[in-house]
């Protein structure tokens, strides 16, 4: 893991309202100067939705954008299947990329990260294996992940998408940071989520074992309540939760959290809320509170508050891609304005 301190810095989880890949990108820019990350824009194109964004060119993917749709196809020819798992295993991730098409955020806040003074790193993301085999299912509504083969394709598919992404935000000359997106996490142990705790960890710890190998920090994000000692077991650097209305059940694994910072790891705390009756009312002093209730917990629990906030991150609970372009921009507002609070408060730099 390349030698980063969160000190409380704001970042995002990725997704926005907007319809213009412009304003999207001048919001991360005044928003985020340290730590901005390229805007996911799902109203903009379904090809921008959470699963969809990177599947392009994925074994078993069929794709119906005019219909808002996409679905399994089981009877994929065996020579493409072949190819993938021959650009996996020899490293030709470059063959895979996102196009402008399907991740115009990306493509577009590229020439903007050379504008940002105080740059500190630079985050991506992509969904996560058990979030996308969870939602590509087959005509008949099952679900990838009761596909072994399927599933393991997704799995490699997804490494290779986020080894050219990463490549590609290496170019800055920061340490980069790419998020796990996995909300399916918080169905674990749902009669209609039949995936076992070794498939979990195993195939997002691939994942992210593929991210630390193209030199970048990996970062996992859960907007639910899921079982977090399994979270800390795949191996990720960055844990992303929704501690605004989950905080209790995360800091409630006090003992997996002591090891996860005291190793290294980084805590990236999801305290703006992003629906909107909860954004309408909330303060900057409320989330203020919230956040140092957080970081007292963990120090009554043994650990350093001068290691807690070095191991911190501040983002929004979730992405703000359901929220009107004014609330997201609220939100987003509120979190660089805690940063800041919690900076200025607690002399980190």
């Amino acid at each position: 893991m390349p030698d980063f301190k969160g000190n409380c810095s704001a970042t995002a989880i990725g997704s926005f309202p907007h319809l213009k890949v412009e304003e999207a990108c001048n919001l991360v820019s005044r928003t985020l100067p340290e730590l901005p990350c390229w805007p996911q824009l799902p109203k903009r194109a379904f090809e921008e939705e959470m699963c969809v964004q990177f599947a392009e060119g994925m074994p078993f993917f069929r794709l119906q954008p005019e219909q808002k749709r996409f679905y399994l196809e089981t009877c994929e020819e065996a020579e493409v299947l072949e190819s993938m798992y021959d650009r996996y295993q020899e490293k030709r991730f470059s063959e895979t990329p996102i196009s402008e098409k399907f991740a115009s955020g990306l493509h577009v806040m590229k020439k903007y990260f050379y504008n940002f003074p105080k740059l500190r790193a630079v985050k991506g993301q992509t969904v996560g294996p058990v979030t996308m085999a969870g939602n590509l299912k087959d005509t008949e509504g099952i679900a990838a992940f009761h596909e072994p083969t399927i599933f393991d394709a997704i799995v490699k598919h997804l490494c290779l998408k986020a080894q050219w992404q990463v490549a590609i935000l290496a170019q800055f000359n920061v340490p980069v940071i790419l998020f796990v997106d996995e909300p399916y996490l918080s169905c674990i142990g749902a009669a209609f989520a039949t995936i076992e705790k070794e498939g979990v960890v195993k195939s997002i710890g691939e994942l992210s074992n593929a991210i630390k190998e193209a030199g970048a920090i990996a970062g996992i994000h859960c907007c639910g309540n899921t079982d977090w000692s399994m979270v800390l077991e795949t191996g990720i650097d960055i844990l992303s939760f929704d501690a605004y209305f989950y905080m209790d059940r995360v800091l409630g694994y006090s003992h997996d959290l002591k090891d996860f910072l005291e190793r290294g790891g980084i805590l990236a705390w999801g305290i703006v809320p992003t629906t909107s009756a909860d954004l309408k009312d909330v303060t900057l002093d409320v989330l203020m509170k919230k956040m140092e209730d957080g970081i007292d917990h963990l120090c009554q629990k043994g650990m350093a508050r001068e290691c807690v906030l070095e191991r911190s991150l501040i983002t929004p609970s979730c992405g703000t891609g359901t929220l009107t372009v004014a609330e997201s921009e609220k939100a987003m507002s509120l979190n660089y304005q805690l940063s800041l609070l919690l900076k200025e408060r607690y002399g980190l730099s």
